[in-house]
């Protein structure tokens, strides 16, 4: 049985006035103290020291940033620097590429005070992938602004597919380019994008063959964005029809058999930054079949408790096909909380498990 934690927001804006802000220039330094990783085991490679440095620097005491975010994507394909082709003749693929933030970090700022995801974020070719949403900490007034992270190649027999395709001596060596962006509360751009180039060599002998790809026989994964999702109260036809939020992909299942996906909230309300709450009552869930679905046997809509409740029932043969699920969220008030609903974030962790059947 695998279980994971996720938090989901609710943001109300007052929709009776729209307020803009313009940012003072904000100076943004990204920088990799190492940007060259050699890989020499199936296990992959871990950075122990700082991967990527974020140095934000504020010179004037009223520039206040708030709810901002940061992104990385791919700045352009990936290639090969030497040792090429690969055995596969194909490129080295981002998603068996991540970051993980150094918690460990004492400047003004940290992961945990800005509030992002404590584990592994992997990164996508098609499309942008956040590493900060919403920052629960501003970037505000005098001073420099430090976060760090880690670096991570992905273990596995894969790796065999990427070693050089010329001889059974050669390193081969991807340059993988990528571009990261500060984006302000309304996911606006902060300054222009930054980019940074890693290199990733792999050796032609990998070692610790015997130690990876042993499958669990149930495993389930949420994505980066369903590990933070948000719902937007922004204009009155959401306040009068609510809002709903569809994440594709965002839940993984590797089965042996049949399975359930089930769901319990962890709070008994949603909370209110500085004070106040709504019932849990106000927010359901479904999951529909996504990327390789096999067929389901029930999915219903699910209003979410403290009580654990069946969200899916799945079918699957075989643990090594990866199923993947659409998370539906969708939020209404009534008309007497529309009246009395206080502007401000409202927070909740919900419990997801899977269960063999």
């Amino acid at each position: 049985m695998n279980h994971l934690i996720k938090n989901t927001f609710l943001v109300f804006g007052s929709c009776l006035c729209f307020i803009s802000a313009t940012y003072a220039q904000i100076r943004q330094n990204f920088y990799s103290p190492k940007s060259f990783y050699q890989v020499t085991s199936y296990l992959g490679y871990q950075t122990l020291e700082r991967s990527t440095v974020f140095q934000f620097d504020i010179d004037d005491a009223a520039y206040n940033l708030q709810k901002w975010s940061l992104s990385v994507r791919l700045a352009s394909p990936v290639t090969i620097r030497e040792g090429g082709p690969s055995r596969s003749g194909k490129m080295f693929p981002l998603n068996k590429l991540s970051f993980t933030w150094n918690m460990n970090n004492y400047q003004r700022i940290s992961p945990q005070s800005i509030g992002v995801n404590t584990g592994e974020i992997i990164l996508n070719e098609a499309s942008e992938v956040f590493l900060v949403t919403n920052s629960q900490a501003p970037l505000t007034g005098f001073g420099q602004f430090l976060i760090e992270n880690h670096f991570r190649v992905l273990q596995g027999k894969y790796l065999d597919d990427f070693q050089s395709g010329l001889d059974q001596w050669t390193y081969i060596t991807y340059n993988i380019p990528l571009v990261f962006q500060l984006y302000d509360s309304q996911k606006k751009p902060v300054g222009p994008a930054q980019p940074l180039l890693f290199n990733v060599q792999i050796a032609p002998k990998l070692s610790d063959g015997n130690m990876v790809d042993v499958e669990p026989e149930y495993s389930l994964q949420l994505g980066a964005e369903a590990s933070n999702a948000i719902l937007r109260f922004v204009s009155t036809k959401d306040y009068k029809e609510g809002v709903s939020l569809l994440l594709k992909d965002a839940v993984k299942v590797n089965a042996k058999t049949n399975f359930e996906l089930r769901v319990k909230a962890l709070d008994t309300e949603l909370a209110r930054t500085g004070g106040g709450s709504l019932p849990l009552s106000i927010l359901n869930t479904q999951l529909t079949p996504g990327t390789g679905a096999r067929p389901v046997t029930s999915n219903p809509v699910i209003q979410l408790s403290t009580t654990e409740k069946v969200l899916l029932s799945g079918t699957s043969v075989d643990k090594k096909n990866a199923q993947y699920f659409d998370l539906n969220y969708r939020a209404k008030l009534t008309p007497e909380q529309v009246t009395s609903v206080k502007t401000g974030e409202y927070a909740l962790s919900l419990l997801y498990l899977l269960l063999p059947k």
